[in-house]
């Protein structure tokens, strides 16, 4: 078991959708007769359910035009991945796909199991919102936890500082009024600003970098400046996120690997807790005929195995960035992104192929054998 720390066979209690107990004996539970069931399951590494902080859940928009507006997530295509929890987002349409249209989808996907949030806004400003503003939105709606913006977008450039500044205000009190993370979700395009105006809130406005979430960082060097920004953003306490559909595997040349992006990050001094991988899942890719396919939320399991084979990193590092260190970003680390008690039972058991064999969503078997039988694992 890696919760992440590497921890070896246990045994586990779970009650109440929560983990009770984790000990290498818990035998004793088991003169609970009648009042307990157990399991036991088959060889394979088990992990907490991964977190997913940039998801499309209603499908990425039209920004490559009308072939690439892509379809809604499916529940299957999460669990069978190992994703628990995710939020989801606006793309670059919002005329057609709305805020209300994403919330609705996202109580769709929670009612089936799986932790959904939002962010309200989008990439384009003034910022749009469900309620009377981005403050209240994150104050009065459970599932809104932040808002997305973007910088350095040729089509969404919001060069207005004043508009910038006043929607990262507005997190900063929702905060405080809501005890949320109330997250600054930043789009990252490749204009030659890079970070720029994100290094601008904090210097003018004192906005605490540990707020903020850029992603998409791993574009290559020499398209744009915004690894480079993103390396001198996490030293300085933000967080950093590597998009891992933005490579030439996935047809997108002029992003870094997600995978040489962690490690070039690391060599840099970066620590680990300020970085962290999100799949883009829903978005529309290159399909190598011509047209689009959509993103699977399976890319996230991908390059998490990719890690720790072709980036030779062990388990437990390379699981913080898709656990661990995203609970953290979005305020979750008491219920989320680790196996330990009192943590929501997200369990997910991975076998030795680097397939989802079963998968746990507060306490409840969303995913195991006979139960969905469709393809997910991506290359």
């Amino acid at each position: 078991m890696f919760a992440p720390a590497e921890l070896g066979a246990q045994d586990i209690l779970i009650g109440g959708g929560r983990i009770l107990a984790v000990g290498a004996d818990l035998s004793a539970a088991s003169a609970l007769d009648g009042l307990i069931s157990v399991e036991t399951l088959p060889p394979g590494r088990l992990i907490p359910g991964l977190i997913d902080q940039h998801v499309h859940f209603i499908g990425g928009g039209e920004g490559d035009g009308p072939e690439a507006r892509m379809p809604e997530l499916a529940f299957e295509a999460f669990v069978s991945a190992g994703i628990t929890t995710a939020v989801g987002l606006l793309g670059s349409e919002i005329e057609a796909k709305t805020l209300p249209s994403l919330l609705r989808k996202a109580h769709e996907l929670d009612r089936a199991g799986l932790t959904t949030f939002i962010y309200t806004g989008a990439m384009a400003l003034p910022a749009p919102f469900l309620t009377q503003s981005v403050r209240s939105d994150i104050a009065l709606l459970d599932k809104v936890i932040g808002a997305k913006s973007a910088i350095a977008e040729r089509a969404f450039p919001n060069l207005d500082f004043a508009a910038f500044a006043a929607l990262a205000g507005s997190l900063v009190q929702a905060k405080a009024v809501s005890g949320k993370a109330a997250v600054l979700h930043l789009h990252v395009g490749r204009l030659r600003g890079g970070l720029a105006a994100l290094f601008d809130l904090i210097e003018k406005i004192d906005f605490p970098p540990s707020q903020a979430v850029p992603t998409h960082i791993n574009r290559a060097s020499d398209v744009s400046p915004v690894f480079e920004h993103g390396i001198r953003f996490a030293k300085a306490g933000g967080t950093i996120d590597f998009t891992c559909c933005l490579g030439p595997r996935d047809g997108l040349p002029a992003g870094l690997d997600p995978v040489e992006a962690v490690l070039r990050a690391l060599d840099a001094g970066v620590p680990a807790e300020r970085i962290t991988l999100s799949s883009d899942a829903g978005v529309a890719v290159p399909d190598h005929r011509g047209g689009f396919r959509a993103v699977p939320p399976a890319i996230l399991l991908r390059d998490l195995l990719r890690l720790t084979t072709e980036g030779g990193l062990d388990w437990p590092q390379a699981l913080a960035f898709v656990t661990g260190n995203v609970a953290r970003v979005l305020g979750l680390s008491s219920r989320k992104g680790a196996i330990a008690p009192g943590m929501d039972a997200d369990l997910v058991l991975v076998g030795e192929d680097g397939r989802v064999v079963w998968t746990m969503a507060a306490g409840r078997v969303v995913f195991g054998p006979g139960m969905i039988t469709r393809e997910m694992t991506v290359h």
